[in-house]
């Protein structure tokens, strides 16, 4: 039996999307986890304010039509001064060799928006051990222009701790080791499934509320990509562990995704069959040897028009 999997460019799109919506959700258990002397000096007792608008409306060109997963969040300090600043969050999923120059246009378009500190994370879902980029330098005649500093987080370092990470309290810890059984387990589909279903289960004895487990079940979900057989097989598993455990989370994702997608059909089919009859109007009336002004005059009415009384 062959077993195919998915195109990259499709797994790509949907880790970019589930990084995107686990931040949104655990931007604090995040700082937490991976940058904890940054955690410790923001007051979390004031609501942070995700800023992706923003962020999208200083890209340049050049950075446009790009798969970047980035964030922009407003938060408080803890200081006297209880000042503002910007947290711009990069995830990263392979080497680039313009990445430092990219985050520091970034910081430069921010900083000259809101005038206001900028602290540049980047977090490195890539397997290369030798890249580790943490700073933008330009140098002229032995003199340092620039020095543009950020701080840098990779995935791969907690290799050795992800028996931990399962166990961790913080949510981040399933996130990456996701992440991390993702990438051990790269052309070995029976493994991968294992180790999927493992990591799943471990949700429901974190004691976490229902939107944690859905939350967290996405990233694992399109983090591990299985081959669609042993989705299958997964999917089962996780209707028996569901039933065993009394509840139904993750099988109502799927449910709810059943009916946005018969949703969706219904209404392309509602405007495909309009489009037909349109179509087949026009044909019968040019049969007809009705004069091509009239017939386009007929199919340019507005929905106004056409509602109104005669």
């Amino acid at each position: 039996m062959t077993i195919k999997i998915q195109k990259k460019k499709q797994v790509r799109s949907e880790n970019d999307s589930a990084w995107k919506d686990f931040l949104d959700v655990y931007f604090k258990e995040c700082m937490e986890f991976l940058y904890n002397d940054l955690y410790l000096m923001i007051d979390w007792s004031k609501q942070y304010e995700m800023l992706d608008s923003e962020l999208q409306a200083i890209t340049s060109e050049k950075m446009q039509g790009k798969k970047f997963v980035d964030k922009l969040i407003r938060v408080k300090t803890k200081d006297n001064k209880a000042q503002i600043l910007f947290f711009h969050v990069e995830v990263q999923g392979k080497k680039e060799e313009e990445f430092e120059e990219r985050l520091f246009h970034y910081y430069c378009r921010l900083y000259d928006k809101y005038k206001l500190p900028v602290l540049t994370l980047a977090i490195l879902t890539d397997e290369d051990v030798s890249w580790r980029p943490n700073s933008y330098n330009f140098s002229l005649w032995n003199h340092n222009i620039i020095i543009f500093n950020f701080f840098t987080k990779k995935l791969i370092d907690f290799k050795e701790r992800v028996q931990d990470l399962f166990f961790h309290k913080n949510p981040f810890g399933v996130v990456i080791a996701s992440h991390l059984a993702a990438l051990e387990t790269k052309g070995k589909p029976k493994a991968r499934l294992e180790k999927k279903f493992s990591i799943t289960r471990e949700l429901y004895q974190k004691g976490l509320s229902k939107d944690a487990i859905i939350t967290l079940f996405k990233m694992i979900d399109w983090s591990i990509i299985l081959p669609k057989e042993l989705e299958l097989e997964y999917k089962a598993k996780i209707h028996q562990l569901e039933e065993e455990k009394k509840v139904s989370y993750i099988t109502s994702i799927e449910r709810l995704s059943k009916e946005e997608g018969l949703q969706k059909g219904m209404q392309k089919g509602v405007v495909q069959g309009v489009e037909m009859g349109v179509k087949t109007i026009e044909k019968v009336m040019k049969f007809k040897g009705v004069d091509p002004n009239i017939i386009k005059e007929i199919l340019e009415l507005s929905q106004k028009e056409l509602e109104k009384e005669v």
